[in-house]
């Protein structure tokens, strides 16, 4: 079921019932955001060393006010020079007590911040001056000094879904240390500086990185600080990371920042605090670091100061005061340490993982191997990923014995179909009610066995098997009761088969006959003959296959073989390319995963219980043995809520909510522009990404008609600027999108033809053709403060015009342009943004009056002049750009583009032309496809998305 059907079937309201989530209609309209709940954009610093146990809260929005005193944390004796760390929901304050050496934890819930915080589970030993960082998932509390009173190295982690248990030791710290400071992102901790016995100087200024995909490994020696120090305090974005203020002969102010990006460099001095101090704390969120407390040498302090990312030379601002003064405190945000902030994925109420206002449930993050042999059994056990050297746990069974059969699924169900004895029948898992028998479903086409099967949300594709065939099947999972439909066939008719993918293409790999062969099937186009991609390395049968939306991998076969290819998506007519083997070699196994790990399990020879991991971060080691089965088997079958590109939030579940809205990330928005004849609009067209070939709708107007426009935005709005000699800016509400547009604070200055990029925080309008005379101004939108002036920043390296910008988090790009025609491209760094920004590679060609859209990881620029589309990537951007595909018709002029993490829109032209032509990011080298036109022909305009410019979703 969509999430943007307004019904409901009594499947969905038995599975929000045994959630404890079934609501009434007065609950959803006392959710707390009308259109969706995100992370509180609030942080919290402990009593610390002071006379009162209330922990202070800092509104990031209305930072210039004293912090409001909420709950209770502890009995102040017990929480002074403790360490702080949490998720999105809560947080945990753990360890101090002076000489009383604390194992406590206690947790706050954001949600619910004026109750005293709960006692949760014990730290493995007592200690205090430690410090601490995490995940979403998990928490790491390192050094301090330890009970019975040495100084440590040892790494506790807290698993937040198990946060009543005593913490588990992990790797070590590469020297023992107290006093230190720590941050990271989702992937490291960073744990710097601090005292140690166990060099001389004590002081010390290394910085050591915790891989939190390794975390039983030593901690590694990165770049250190400027210079040695301790007591200081550490906060951080996904780029970069802050250390501030500490004590080195006497109390400091500076500030370093790491680059995560170039961590073994020496981390540089950024703008200092406003003054001098030591044992504070620090938290904040995705655009500034909040540094609150300490002393300085006798006097202890409430100040609270700010430091602006996007700035970060500056001198630190003093923002409000915590409630009291205080040292040796702590400090959490639900926004701190790259915590993802999507309102997809957030909470409306305390304590439930469905989002009222889209249906939107995260999915499980489990994975589930099925049935298999000697014999034919109906077992199904559970490998939970965040604990993943257990032994799986034993679930509902399959609805009868089975094996030789083959597994897919969306973020709610798992399919299992075929299978000896063969049989056409499928069985359902409830991913949420996994202790139930699964259901029986529709059926194959025909009875088959050692098939192989992968899928998107919507489909699942079973392929190949036994008899011989070549027979693509598809499941509709919205209709699972009916009789599964042919589709184009394989290339040929194979067995023994493994099959992976993402949410646009399968990939069939290997099989017997004996094959290295892979089949690629397009979902966009599944009547059509699977098309050969790149081969395996080797030709093999008996293997298994898993992978996330960039990768897939296919591991063992029979030999029995510990090969592992990976294939490409974005390059899959190479050959794929060995990685690091499984730990043994083995045939006729399983294999699911996450969007970071994939589990290969079971197999010959043996039968085997042995379950090997693949950190895809890491894929040229050799597999690490996790957990087992709960028993030896081979011929097994698996899924996942998270395998195969799957979104980590499953939108299949309604409420009895009058209204079902899709979040913002569906919809692209083409605003303003020009007709034939010269007349400008207003209007503003949505383009429906899951339903792109439909004729874009008209939404609300822009508040004054014009073109040569530009357009940027974040996950909440769209902001339209400039265009026929103004300085407006429109804003677009996307919750409210039939609106007319509110005008915001404008540019420095009137312009058109000029170009915008942009990360969550802050807009960028570059460049300009005002009376045919360049410029190369860039002003910068500050989202939270969208009603002031837009402010100057450095400028582009040359005046330039009719140019096309894209980006991601931490830069833009702005490339080409007019006035003259330039094949240059400029890049802005948002945490220094008042440098002029650097040129780095060239387009082969001058061009103007292009169109630009990107992910996180490439740009894609089109339109006039040039001979096709354009990829930046950015991790090698001073390269000139590679050639990709061509659009589907003429490379018209003046279009305009926008689009999400997997395909780019652009729209429009110059003759006034309403077609929309659509990138596949995945296989950008084939011409892009056209798609539903915009409701009019039109050029000059502008586009934006909540999806666009590696914004999360």
């Amino acid at each position: 079921m969509s999430i943007r059907e307004n019904v409901f079937g009594l499947e969905q309201v038995y599975r929000l019932q045994i959630q404890s989530l079934w609501t009434v209609k007065s609950d959803v309209w006392l959710a707390p955001s009308p259109y969706y709940a995100s992370t509180p954009n609030t942080g919290y610093f402990s009593n610390g060393a002071s006379p009162s146990s209330i922990v202070d809260r800092i509104d990031y929005s209305n930072d210039t006010a004293t912090a409001s005193p909420r709950g209770i944390l502890a009995s102040p004796s017990f929480t002074e020079y403790h360490s702080a760390t949490g998720n999105q929901t809560h947080g945990y304050f753990a360890g101090g007590g002076g000489s009383y050496r604390g194992s406590w934890i206690y947790r706050i819930e954001y949600n619910n911040d004026t109750a005293t915080a709960l006692p949760k589970g014990l730290l493995s030993i007592g200690r205090y001056q430690d410090a601490a960082t995490g995940t979403s998932s998990f928490g790491y509390f390192g050094g301090g000094i330890l009970n019975p009173g040495s100084v440590g190295s040892r790494v506790d982690r807290i698993d937040y879904s198990n946060d009543t248990a005593t913490t588990s030791p992990k790797g070590q710290l590469s020297l023992s240390r107290l006093t230190l400071a720590a941050t990271g992102n989702s992937s490291y901790g960073y744990f710097g500086a601090g005292y140690s016995p166990d060099t001389s100087p004590n002081r010390v200024s290394i910085v050591d990185r915790i891989d939190y995909s390794n975390d039983t490994a030593t901690a590694s020696p990165k770049g250190p600080l400027s210079f040695s120090r301790n007591t200081l305090a550490a906060t951080g974005n996904s780029s970069f990371g802050y250390f501030g203020g500490g004590y080195n002969g006497g109390s400091r102010s500076t500030i370093d920042r790491i680059d995560y990006s170039n961590d073994t460099a020496t981390a540089s001095p950024k703008g200092p605090l406003s003054f001098s101090r030591n044992t504070l704390a620090a938290t904040g969120n995705s655009s500034f670091g909040y540094f609150g407390g300490g002393n300085n040498p006798s006097v202890t302090f409430s100040t609270v100061e700010r430091i602006d990312y996007s700035n970060d030379t500056a001198t630190a601002s003093p923002k409000g005061p915590l409630s009291n003064p205080r040292l040796g405190l702590a400090a959490s945000s639900a926004r701190a340490n790259a915590l993802p902030s999507s309102p997809y994925l957030a909470s409306a109420l305390p304590g439930s993982p469905i989002n009222f206002a889209t249906g939107a449930v995260a999915s499980p993050n489990t994975g589930y191997f099925g049935g298999g042999g000697p014999g034919a059994v109906s077992t199904v056990n559970r490998i939970d990923y965040s604990n993943d050297t257990a032994t799986a746990s034993t679930r509902g069974p399959l609805i009868g014995g089975r094996y030789t059969h083959a597994a897919t699924g969306n973020s709610s169900f798992g399919y299992f179909g075929g299978g000896f004895p063969e049989v056409s029948t499928l069985s359902r898992i409830d991913y949420i009610n996994d202790t139930a028998t699964a259901l029986p479903k529709g059926q194959l086409t025909r009875a088959r066995q050692i098939t192989a099967a992968t899928g998107n949300s919507n489909y699942g594709y079973f392929a190949g098997g036994y008899p011989l065939t070549a027979t693509v099947d598809r499941i509709d999972y919205a209709n699972d009761t009916a009789t599964a439909s042919p589709k184009g066939p394989l290339s040929a008719a194979r067995q023994r088969l493994a099959a992976t993918g993402n949410s646009s293409f399968g990939y069939f790999g290997g099989g017997d006959p004996f094959t290295s062969t892979v089949n690629r099937i397009d979902y966009s186009n599944d009547t059509a003959t699977a098309s050969p991609k790149g081969p395996l390395s080797l030709a093999r049968y008996g293997l298994a296959a898993t992978g996330n939306s960039s990768y897939g991998y296919f591991g063992g076969g029979q030999g029995p073989l510990s090969t592992v290819d990976r294939i490409d998506y974005a390059n899959d007519t190479a050959n794929a390319s060995p990685k690091g083997p499984l730990s043994a070699g083995r045939y006729m196994l399983g294999a699911t995963g996450s969007s970071s790990f994939g589990y290969f399990g079971g197999g010959q020879s043996g039968p085997l219980s042995t379950i090997d991991r693949i950190n895809y971060a890491n894929d040229t080691a050799t597999a690490s043995p996790r957990g087992l089965l709960s028993s030896p088997r081979q011929a097994l079958a698996a899924s996942s809520a998270r395998a195969n590109g799957l979104p980590a939030a499953a939108p299949s579940v309604t409420t009895n909510s009058p209204v079902q809205i899709a979040p913002p990330t569906f919809y692209g928005y083409f605003g303003g522009g020009g007709i034939s004849g010269g007349n400008s609009l207003s209007s503003v067209d949505r383009i429906d990404y899951s339903n792109d070939t439909a004729t874009a709708s008209p939404r609300g107007t822009l508040p004054v008609i014009r073109n040569e426009l530009a357009a940027t935005g974040n996950s909440s709005f769209g902001y339209f600027g400039g265009g026929s000699s103004l300085s407006t800016v429109s804003r677009i509400d996307y919750s409210n999108d039939t609106a007319t547009a509110s005008i915001r604070g404008p540019l420095s200055s009137g312009r058109y033809g000029l170009a915008a990029t942009g990360n969550s925080s802050y807009g960028y309008f570059g460049g300009a053709a005002p009376s045919n005379s360049p410029r190369s101004t860039v002003d910068r939108i500050d989202y939270a403060n969208d009603t002031a002036t837009a402010s100057p920043k450095g400028p582009l390296s040359s005046p330039r015009s009719y140019m096309a910008a894209t980006g991601n988090s931490s830069y833009g790009w702005f490339g080409g342009g007019g006035n003259p025609v330039r094949s240059t491209v400029d890049r802005i760094d948002y945490a220094n943004d008042t440098a002029t920004a650097s040129p780095r590679g060239t387009f082969v060609g001058g061009t103007a009056n292009v169109g630009a859209t990107g992910n996180s990881s490439y740009g894609w620029f089109g339109g006039t002049n040039f001979y096709g589309i354009f990829r930046i990537d950015y991790s090698n951007d001073t390269a000139t750009a590679s050639i990709r595909g061509r659009f589907s018709t003429v490379d018209a002029e003046r279009t305009s583009a926008t689009g999400n993490s997997s395909f780019g829109y652009f729209g429009g032209g110059n003759p006034s032309i309403s077609s929309v032509d659509r990138i596949n990011y995945a296989n950008d080298t084939a011409n892009a496809s056209p798609k539903g036109p915009l409701s009019s022909p039109r050029s000059s305009m502008a586009a934006t998305s909540a999806a666009a410019n590696g914004l999360p979703q």
